[in-house]
């Protein structure tokens, strides 16, 4: 299974799509929404709430937090 470029959602096999920039650079979007955000927008998957990127930055920043 191949994770989303944006949201960092799991993507089962023959759903989602796949975006491929002329530099060669593979994208795989899970959701039109995604795609959007990433391509259209310009926006960073780990600055919105909704993704499971920035829920998996902000367990970082804390575990790194509680060690100090």
């Amino acid at each position: 299974m191949v994770k989303c470029s944006f949201c960092g959602k799991q993507i089962t096999k023959g759903t989602g799509e796949m975006y491929i920039k002329a530099d060669g650079k593979i994208f795989y979007f899970c959701s039109n929404k995604c795609e959007k955000n990433q391509i259209s927008l310009k926006r960073k998957g780990r600055n919105l709430k909704w993704t499971e990127t920035f829920a998996a930055e902000k367990k970082k920043k804390q575990s790194s937090a509680k060690k100090k």
